[in-house]
């Protein structure tokens, strides 16, 4: 129907411009032509039926297609009525010209300012189009129609402009407006959605500095009400601050009529060597000290950076709870400007100035506690939102990394049963670093490992409970019911900490680091470290944030621990730790589904059987047995590769599936495992015993497309090394035509 609409549209705003339903009046009735004379009675009722129509089909269109018309096709079929009304009402006669007016001011107050200079455009395009068909335009109708034409392209591009830049600045002020109360949530403390934003380094440090601010206002306007009872020369607040390991006096607030170019800027600290004695004699004793005719120098009072003729000076303690927290200096050019009255006066102004102290502490306070609260539940969300420790611990860094920059974040769980630790989670720049042999140390190790079957390599995130690291600490204070963390501010460039052991060195020195336990109840979990390069990176805040985080982080971790363990026995065979057999069968099966897409397509399924095995039971009962199951599937579980799955394949037969190994691979692993075991003494109790293994081996070949297929090649290798002397290993090929037997003797 769109094809429809345009060119009818087209159409119409062509028509509308021959004039054919102007109504000529008696003296120019003799210039229409004669086919419009004819037309004139039934052309308006064609020409309204096929206006509705098109209505029709652009409303139609507009509602239903997905290629919708946009405003300007409405406007164009309005400017359409609009003159069709002018011309049967007189045309340039007509009283509908002033129509024109308001409709052209209704699309600049509502549309893009393009549309209303095009819809300007072909009014006066349409009307002058009249004039020249009717011959309208002769006469006065020239001077007439320029005068419309002028005001008309004025009038609403004049509107336009207006309003458009009344709604330009007005959207100006609601963006910024918007943007403010962005900003204002991200510092607000219950603000959740950027909560843990709210507590980084900068956002602190911003609403600290705003703090400040606040409270140097607050001073200042006290100082200019206490001037008014008292004028002097000069007020200055000092307020004692911690910094780096000293109280320091730091000037906080001024008042004076003199030029600020005379006085040290606010922030600046009274060393103890420039005290003259004055302001730390008035800390020290909580009591007023006054000099009524001085000869000090100006320099050392702290708030002044150059000399002046002050001649009284008046220390007053600011004290809380028997405790000073700063001092109000007061000056005069004259000497014994301060009378006992006047001193006594001053004195009774300084509770104003804890007043203001304590409400900047406690409204930061509550600030802080806010934030950290509302922080604390999108932690918890993060915490709660999986059972996998690894996808925990890794959002868990990041989100803590806004709040806690750190170069080393380590979280370590303790198995209790093993006494060693495993490292579940590390990041940050800082990481362990890989321990150097010596040259001779690499050649001993070398020649002890000649000849003998390769051990595995070391997993480097295992350690084995050591005396004298902080894990270790950590723990024996846990049994005794006491647990607590350590922090270090500045551990200088050691780089061997004994984390987790005496060895691991890191690979850049940290200088700071917070380490706490993990428990739950009657249960010790690991610890958790946060280290930085930085000295003293770690503040109180931090500490107290990770005090209650780390509860949380236990009770987690040991959630997921009993996840794991669930998990695990419903996928596990419980006397031996393996794969059970079906969740053995669901790997082969996926094993099967990436082979049928791999360009080289190895694998292999080995089979063990242990030779003899019921006579172990018979003999020495099922614990004995149980005891040699789980001897010899320690053995397979050791030699394998990491690649590998290893089952329990039913009673004391085990399984192996070897992925990307071909044949020649599989005997290798076979003639391993098999030595191995043969020279394994298996103890249980009193009794000590070997046994033995039979081994059948088949690999995957090209057209071999069901498992039960490698199973059953698998199977009677298996079949024909136990009847060709057991304690042997039998590949599938080496079996010949007719040697084996599906039906196997007793074992």
């Amino acid at each position: 129907m769109k094809k429809l609409a345009i060119p009818g549209l087209v159409l119409y705003t062509l028509s509308s411009g021959l004039g054919l339903f102007l109504h000529p009046g008696p003296a120019d009735q003799s210039h229409l032509p004669g086919w419009i004379a004819w037309l004139s009675d039934w052309l308006p009722i064609l020409w309204l039926v096929g206006y509705v129509f098109l209505a029709f089909i652009l409303s139609y269109t507009s509602l239903f297609s997905r290629n919708r018309f946009t405003y300007f096709p409405f406007i164009v079929l309005g400017i359409i009525l609009l003159n069709y009304c002018v011309q049967v009402t007189g045309g340039v006669h007509s009283p509908l010209w002033p129509a024109y007016f308001v409709f052209a001011v209704l699309i600049a107050a509502f549309q893009q300012p393009w549309r209303t200079l095009a819809a300007t455009g072909l009014i006066l395009a349409i009307e002058a189009s009249n004039l020249f068909f009717s011959r309208q335009w002769s006469g006065d109708r020239w001077p007439v129609y320029t005068g419309f034409a002028l005001s008309l392209a004025i009038v609403p591009a004049l509107i336009s402009y207006i309003i458009h830049r009344t709604r330009r600045e007005a959207k100006q002020v609601q963006d910024e407006h918007e943007r403010l109360i962005k900003h204002a949530d991200a510092i607000n403390p219950l603000s959740d959605a950027d909560s843990v934003e709210a507590l980084s380094v900068e956002s602190r440090l911003a609403s600290n500095i705003k703090a400040a601010m606040s409270r140097e206002d607050a001073f200042g306007g006290l100082l200019d009400m206490i001037y008014e009872f008292v004028p002097a020369h000069a007020y200055a607040l000092f307020l004692k601050e911690q910094r780096g390991d000293v109280d320091a006096f730091v000037l906080r607030a001024r008042r004076s009529d003199a030029g600020t170019h005379f006085f040290s800027p606010i922030g600046s600290v009274l060393r103890p060597e420039d005290d003259p004695g004055i302001i730390s004699g008035c800390a020290l004793h909580n009591q007023p000290q006054y000099l009524s005719n001085s000869e000090q120098n100006t320099r050392t009072l702290g708030y002044y950076n150059r000399s002046m003729p002050v001649r009284s000076i008046l220390a007053i303690p600011i004290v809380q709870h028997d405790v000073n927290i700063g001092v109000l200096v007061v000056d005069s050019l004259e000497g014994g400007a301060f009378s006992l009255e006047t001193q006594d006066m001053l004195s009774r102004f300084t509770p104003f100035f804890i007043q203001i102290i304590e409400k900047i502490r406690v409204s930061q306070d509550l600030a802080i506690r806010a934030t950290t609260f509302a922080a604390m539940h999108k932690m918890s969300a993060v915490l709660n939102s999986s059972l996998e420790i690894d996808d925990i611990l890794g959002r868990l860094s990041k989100e803590l990394n806004v709040v806690v920059p750190y170069d080393l974040c380590v979280i370590v769980q303790y198995d209790d049963k093993t006494r060693t630790i495993a490292i579940v989670h590390q990041s940050g720049d800082v990481a362990f670093a890989v321990p150097a042999h010596s040259l001779v140390e690499s050649i001993a190790a070398t020649i002890t490992s000649f000849g003998s079957n390769p051990a595995p390599a070391p997993d480097n995130r295992h350690f084995p409970l050591l005396e004298g690291t902080l894990i270790n600490r950590m723990l024996d204070q846990w049994a005794q019911g006491q647990p607590v963390p350590y922090h270090f501010s500045d551990l200088s460039d050691r780089t061997v900490l004994g984390l987790l052991d005496t060895t691991t060195a890191l690979n850049r020195p940290i200088q700071s680091l917070s380490c706490w336990p993990l428990a739950t109840g009657e249960k010790f979990i690991g610890a958790f470290f946060i280290g930085s390069i930085t000295a003293t990176a770690f503040s109180e805040y931090h500490r107290y944030f990770l005090d209650t985080l780390m509860n949380q982080v236990a009770l987690v971790m040991d959630n997921t621990v009993l996840h794991k363990q669930i998990k695990n026995m419903a996928h596990t065979d419980g006397l031996t730790g393996l794969l059970n057999h079906r969740t053995f069968m669901e790997k082969l099966d996926e094993e099967f589904k990436r082979l049928d897409r791999a360009e080289y397509q190895h694998f292999s399924l080995l089979l063990f059987d242990i030779d003899f095995f019921k006579k172990v039971n018979d003999e020495h009962g099922h614990p004995v047995g149980d005891v040699a199951l789980k001897s010899v599937a320690g053995v397979i579980r050791q030699m394998t590769r990491s690649i590998d799955f290893v089952a329990r394949y039913g009673g004391e037969e085990f399984a192996i599936g070897m992925v990307g190994a071909n044949t020649e691979d599989a005997r290798i692993m076979a003639e391993r495992i098999r030595k191995t075991v043969e020279n394994t003494v298996i103890t249980a109790g009193t009794i000590t015993l070997k046994k033995t293994v039979s081994i059948g081996v088949a690999s995957f070949y090209p057209g071999c497309e069901k498992k039960e297929t490698l199973i059953s090649q698998a199977d009677q290798a298996l079949y024909h090394a136990k009847h060709t002397g057991r304690n042997r290993v039998c590949l599938y090929p080496e079996i010949k035509d007719g040697a084996a037997n599906p039906a196997a003797p007793g074992h």
